[in-house]
């Protein structure tokens, strides 16, 4: 396996770009966010920021705003009740609107550029933003549609119902659009290609064993996470049975296989696996050990060229999960950009790690990095050398 260390850990942080090295963190009441190496105070800590081209995105949870970025430099601002989407689709973002008497809610997606709507009306949807297409969900009732520019429902899907408890199956993911087909996938492990002109669908697959005497499902074994690459139109899929690698464009399985049989020893040194993320050919997760009480403490890799376990590392040590009762949870995943792997645990505390051999010299030693949440060492992230410190309560950058 592939050796990853440790290399710095800093306390409180609630929002991370791998991509750049900017986040955020809090102190004292007081958000703080350090971006392009330069350290600003904020009244609310940001959540979530993601890099769009050349801008970085940020957002506030507590209104749901988004702060636009070119470097440091702040350039545009939009207030209330604005979001980002589940996947990028460049510089657009979701803007949602209720209705102050009956607090039903509506959407639009909005143009970062001009801050113009792309709908000519909001409409009662969630929506998402395939290509040039535009899809809105309803969420209470099951129903997936596609929109025109001016708002029209063009066809609607009804999800179907789960044959055991008579509810309707719901929406997880809108996947991606090749060959004139909308790939979705279900919270009951289905996975569903649509019609793009009739709503109508041309491919279901399904996991659930409810499904496995049903005619209108092909039953595969092992679905739970699912991505779409876009670079070749693949739809890859990881469980704690296997993978799946499907050709979108065709339906058909290029690859399947369980860990078992290409990796056994390292798929014994977890007992399941979740929070799967895909970074190229690389599918990243979060773990529990064999044995262990609930909770996870490990992470690990696993590589689709390979087809092994490139790495798996705790963490999190047994002691101290039992002490205190730190662990991983599935909203902050391992995150994964270039030699450098990222994840924060329960306590909001990010770990940082780095391929061994390619440790540098000026890597400060852990044990400075952890001594607070103030004086926390930064490795050079995005190529920027960027120590944090305090100096006579004035924070720096160098």
């Amino acid at each position: 396996m592939i050796a990853y260390k440790e290399i710095a850990q800093v306390k409180n942080v609630k929002g991370l770009n791998p991509i750049t090295g900017d986040y955020s963190y809090e102190e004292n009441g007081r958000g703080y966010l350090c971006i392009d190496g330069v350290l600003l105070e904020k009244e609310e800590t940001a959540s979530k920021i993601i890099s769009v081209g050349e801008y970085v995105y940020v957002w506030y949870n507590r209104y749901g705003t988004i702060e636009i970025y070119s470097g440091h430099t702040l350039l545009k601002t939009f207030q209330k009740e604005v979001y980002f989407f589940d996947r990028n689709v460049g510089p657009y973002i979701r803007h949602q609107v209720r209705d102050p008497k009956t607090f039903e809610a509506s959407e639009n997606i909005l143009s970062v550029s001009d801050g113009q709507p792309l709908l000519a009306q909001n409409v009662p949807y969630r929506l998402y933003k395939v290509g040039e297409e535009v899809i809105g969900y309803k969420i209470f009732e099951y129903k997936l549609s596609r929109l025109n520019y001016s708002g029209e429902v063009l066809w609607t899907f009804d999800f179907p119902l789960c044959p055991r408890s008579g509810e309707p199956d719901d929406l997880d993911k809108v996947l991606g659009l090749t060959h004139g087909m909308l790939w979705v996938c279900t919270g009951l492990s289905r996975l569903i290609a649509l019609d793009l002109e009739t709503g109508k669908p041309i491919h279901q697959f399904s996991s659930a064993a409810s499904d496995k005497a049903n005619p209108a499902y092909t039953y595969v074994r092992g679905f739970a996470y699912f991505f779409f690459r876009e670079a070749d139109k693949a739809i890859i899929t990881i469980s704690n049975w296997g993978i799946h690698i499907l050709n979108a464009t065709t339906a058909e399985f290029i690859e399947s296989y369980e860990f078992s049989e290409v990796d056994s020893s390292g798929r014994e040194a977890f007992e399941f696996l979740d929070a799967a993320r895909l970074y190229g050919d690389c599918l990243t997760f979060i773990a529990q050990r064999h044995w262990e009480a609930h909770g996870y403490r490990c992470a690990g890799i696993f590589d689709l060229k390979a087809r092994r376990f490139i790495w798996i590392g705790d963490i999190i040590s047994l002691e101290e999960k039992m002490s205190t009762g730190n662990h991983l949870i599935a909203q902050f995943p391992l995150q994964m950009e270039g030699n450098r792997l990222y994840i924060k645990d329960a306590e909001n505390t990010l770990h940082i790690y780095q391929k061994e051999w390619r440790l540098k010299a000026q890597v400060r030693p852990q044990s400075e990095a952890t001594a607070s949440a103030a004086c926390a060492p930064l490795p050079p992230w995005g190529g920027r050398a960027a120590y944090m410190g305090r100096h006579a309560n004035h924070y720096r950058c160098l």
